[in-house]
């Protein structure tokens, strides 16, 4: 006869093999397994003794059931193996475990991850090559509204072009080009664009390069005028150098070299040099720190420079070596004073006329200029069309230059800068048989500004307004370094200018400029300009 288990037996079987395999537990578990094994034992005999079963199929019901719990408690311990007992907690102890280990630990242990991280460059940078790791990148883009107003008692055709002149050919090649526009008002929209880089390569040693927008021929504007029915614009380097630079010990002592397409190395002002000029050779600084104890505070310096201006297989090279000593002293309330005395010494830049129908002495003419210096006609021929000028000065300039920032309350100061600027290079008898005719010497120039604003320089809402005046006379200076923004560039210029700076965050800068330039010896030409620039850089 064929038996077949209710459901209940199904059931205390289980819980017997569950049981079982929880010999183990706590003792309030284990009484209730007790419990029901009791119950399932008591159960499975009735069932034999009413008939439903026999002892052997209770029997080996009841080994199949342990064996089953046996081998599942076999295969649980295994899974379970290496695993952490963890005994249950109550939730206020866990919370104030939490607190004391934060107190204690937890400032500590941040600062070793911390630490760690930095050492071991931990995260996605760590995946990167080395010499991505070392680059430092950074860039700006200026937008500027520019409108240039002429005065109405110019005079048109007044003032030639050279620079177009020279490149044209003479004044007859250059048609109606070779004269400079001095009577109708011009607003234009321009921007710049730089992107650079600088890389560490260890030992003292640096890379700096960078890329800027601008006509390849113009050295100090990288503007690009906007309206050129969108055609792409013109990307040269305009910073390509390599640095070394070293302390001493003590920190006294610190010596800089830079040697490629640099920036500027002297404390100077847009007197002598544009701000965008860069200079192409070598420059070398020492410092030396007056204080033993804090030698950044208060030093003096000294930078020397040699800079090839124009190569040339054959003929000489143009030059321009400069050196200037200064002192730099920090006050401790935040003023700060810094004045420096420069020599230029510029060589081969003027001009030498040609023998009869002779080209040899072209290269004497200058690559680059403005408007403002002195020059003569080097051509020597028959053709009426044909002209190429050059410098008729020589120019060795001493210039002293100084600036204050002035904190003089919490949270503002007054900034004083001066700059005068001489050239004693001047020779009247070489230039009167250059030109051929009597020339006065016009060789000073000199520049004053004063302004007030917040002490901070780069945080939001940070401004600044200022007020200056200029004059430079025709050869102070070469009109070809000096600021390409007033009167529009050039020398023989006398006026005054007024602007103001405002910071919108850290990254976007605005300024507002009007310049107002009129000759000083030339004919008449007054020239004013407004600028509104937004400056963006990262």
């Amino acid at each position: 006869m064929k038996h077949h288990l209710a459901p209940a037996t199904l059931v205390a079987l289980s819980i017997l093999a569950v049981g079982q395999a929880h010999a183990a537990a706590p003792d309030a578990e284990q009484r209730g397994l007790n419990e029901l094994r009791n119950t399932v034992i008591n159960l499975l005999q009735g069932l034999v003794e009413k008939g439903v079963l026999t002892r052997d199929q209770a029997q080996a019901m009841v080994e199949s059931a342990q064996k089953k719990a046996a081998t599942d408690a076999e295969a649980l311990a295994k899974a379970e193996e290496g695993a952490v007992r963890v005994p249950y907690i109550p939730q206020v102890v866990r919370d104030e475990i939490s607190k004391q280990v934060a107190s204690e630990v937890g400032p500590q242990v941040t600062k070793n991850v911390i630490d760690t991280a930095q050492s071991e460059g931990w995260g996605v940078p760590a995946a990167l090559p080395d010499w991505v790791r070392r680059m430092r990148w950074n860039g700006d883009v200026r937008v500027r509204a520019q409108g240039e107003f002429f005065a109405d008692d110019n005079i048109a055709n007044s003032y030639i072009n050279f620079q177009t002149v020279n490149e044209k050919g003479g004044i007859g090649k250059a048609g109606s080009s070779a004269f400079a526009n001095t009577t109708e008002d011009r607003q234009r929209a321009r921007y710049r664009l730089r992107v650079g880089f600088d890389t560490n390569l260890g030992g003292g040693f640096s890379l700096t390069g960078r890329l800027a927008t601008g006509a390849l021929k113009d050295p100090i504007s990288p503007n690009q005028t906007l309206g050129t029915t969108s055609t792409r614009s013109v990307i040269g380097v305009d910073l390509a150098y390599i640095e070394w630079a070293g302390n001493s010990a003590t920190g006294r002592h610190s010596l800089q070299v830079d040697a490629g397409r640099i920036r500027n190395p002297y404390l100077s002002s847009d007197l002598v040099w544009d701000p965008d000029l860069a200079f192409e050779g070598i420059a070398s600084t020492y410092r030396l720190g007056l204080m033993r104890d804090d030698p950044y505070a208060h030093f003096a310096y000294a930078t020397l420079g040699a800079f090839t201006l124009q190569e040339n297989e054959i003929n000489q090279d143009k030059w321009l070596f400069g050196g200037q000593m200064g002192l730099d002293w920090k006050f401790s309330g935040g003023s700060r004073l810094r004045i420096g005395g420069a020599l230029y010494e510029y060589q081969n830049i003027s001009g030498v006329r040609n023998a009869f129908e002779s080209d040899l002495n072209d290269y004497t003419a200058p690559q680059w200029m403005t408007r403002g210096n002195t020059l003569f006609d080097i051509r020597n021929d028959n053709d009426i069309n044909t002209n190429l000028f050059a410098l008729a000065a020589d120019y060795r300039l001493v210039n002293l230059t100084g600036n204050f920032d002035w904190r003089v309350a919490p949270g503002y100061r007054v900034t004083v800068a001066a700059d005068v600027v001489k050239n004693i290079g001047y020779d009247v008898a070489k230039m009167q048989a250059r030109t051929g005719f009597s020339v006065d010497a016009r060789t000073l120039g000199y520049q004053g500004e004063i302004g007030f604003g917040t002490s901070s320089s780069n945080t939001a809402g940070a401004w600044r307004a200022y007020v200056g005046y200029r004059y430079l006379q025709r050869d102070a200076v070469l009109d070809g370094f000096t600021d390409s923004d007033f009167r529009l560039g050039g020398t023989d210029v006398q006026g005054y200018f007024i602007g103001a700076d405002y910071v919108i965050n850290p990254r976007i800068q605005a300024r507002l400029r009007y310049l107002s330039g009129n000759e000083i010896d030339g004919p008449p030409l007054g020239i004013d300009t407004v600028q509104l620039d937004l400056n963006a850089s990262f």
